[in-house]
């Protein structure tokens, strides 16, 4: 073999290593684009699970906060449930009693109305028939026997007391003025401007606490 041909055969030589190197380096260049590839898909398919799990997360923590709203919802129904059920009791007993006490002082008022109205009667017989009579009759005892019913039977209640009042002042009256000008104590007139509330013969504020008579029993002139 001649030099010319040996030298031939190593280009050819040379010529296919170049070749195979240049087919392994588009392979590796291939390769290499592949793995970019699937990195950068594998890289995205991490952030959408990263978002994914972010969004459940805030689900999760919107749906407990839900729950808890809830919890305390029903709890504040139970609790308004209760009190609305203690209230409605409470009112029903505040009426009974106002009606027990309501008709117990109407009662009690015509029991002294129809004291006042015998001795009245008394009063007017004895006057009118003194005379005819067989004994003679002491009208100033009568008269007396009337007053006394009256100081102790009548000006004695707390009721009547505040009428006297507020008859005399012509005008609506704070229930700390009443108690300041008749010595009753505070309950004791409440209770009472209550009853004569119920009784249809005085009004009541509850806010300036003033009490003014509805109807006037004893007609006197102005």
């Amino acid at each position: 073999m001649t030099d010319r041909e040996k030298m031939l055969e190593l280009l050819d030589e040379f010529k296919n290593s170049i070749v195979k190197l240049m087919d392994e380096r588009d392979g590796l260049t291939n390769e290499a684009e592949e793995h970019r590839t699937a990195r950068r898909e594998a890289e995205e398919k991490t952030w959408a699970a990263e978002e994914q799990v972010k969004e459940l997360t805030s689900k999760l923590e919107e749906a407990e906060r839900a729950r808890d709203d809830l919890s305390a919802a029903r709890e504040e129904i139970t609790e308004l449930r209760t009190k609305a059920d203690e209230a409605e009791a409470s009112k029903s007993e505040a009426e009974e009693t106002l009606r027990k006490e309501r008709d117990e002082l109407k009662k009690e008022m015509d029991e002294i109305t129809g004291q006042l109205t015998r001795v009245s009667e008394l009063y007017r017989e004895a006057s009118a028939e003194k005379e005819a009579l067989q004994e003679k009759v002491d009208v100033s005892d009568l008269l007396a026997i009337y007053i006394t019913l009256i100081e102790t039977v009548f000006y004695g209640k707390p009721h009547a007391r505040i009428l006297y009042t507020l008859h005399d002042v012509k005008s609506a009256i704070t229930r700390k003025n009443i108690v300041s000008s008749t010595g009753i104590q505070p309950a004791v007139v409440l209770k009472a401007v209550h009853e004569l509330v119920a009784a249809d013969l005085v009004s009541y504020d509850e806010n300036t606490q003033e009490v003014q008579l509805t109807k006037d029993i004893l007609r006197r002139s102005a």
